[in-house]
């Protein structure tokens, strides 16, 4: 299927989630907002911040997958990237629904050890593209609101671009054997 219909049905199925979890939170009792550190004399973060958010992660998700899939010329490596794509996007999709109902059902602190188990994994796996942050976001977006998945998503993504960008590099330039001109 192409990628953009599978954006615009991921699209519309996003908002008509959001609308849907809109509706029943202003029917009972009002749009939930979020403030910092949980106190309701700091700023808070509406749930309504979904409708712009979650419709341009999954915009911005379908444009990064396909703008990096263009540039693979083999039809068998770009079926391997769009397999890896989702992968990466169910598997991120799945841990955050663990993780948000395992938060819903009041373990907060076992939600809070698997994002730091989250952290751990994303020094080995890149989970700093796109669809990986999609994933978690989406997953726990109907749990507890868009913005406290997407705060979340900070932390894996900051220790994956470090391990991916900065600390794999210099292991690949020690581990290098050193040649010796002559």
């Amino acid at each position: 299927m192409d990628i953009k219909k599978i954006r615009n049905y991921l699209m519309i199925a996003v908002v008509a989630c959001q609308i849907a979890l809109l509706t029943w939170e202003s029917l009972n009792g009002g749009v939930v907002t979020h403030h910092f550190l949980a106190q309701e004399d700091m700023p808070g973060l509406s749930n309504w911040w979904g409708l712009l958010i979650l419709p341009m992660l999954v915009w911005l998700t379908a444009y990064g997958i396909e703008h990096r899939s263009k540039q693979i010329e083999d039809e068998q490596s770009r079926l391997a990237f769009h397999t890896v794509a989702a992968r990466s996007f169910v598997g991120m999709l799945l841990i955050s629904l663990i993780q948000s109902t395992i938060f819903s059902l009041g373990y907060s602190s076992i939600a809070a050890s698997l994002l730091l188990v989250i952290a751990f994994i994303a020094l080995f796996l890149p989970l700093y593209r796109i669809e990986a942050i999609v994933g978690y976001v989406l997953g726990g977006a109907y749990f507890t609101g868009p913005m406290i998945p997407f705060v979340g998503v900070v932390l894996f993504v900051i220790v994956s671009v470090v391990a991916h960008f900065g600390i794999k590099p210099l292991i690949v330039r020690l581990k290098a054997p050193k040649v010796i001109s002559e």
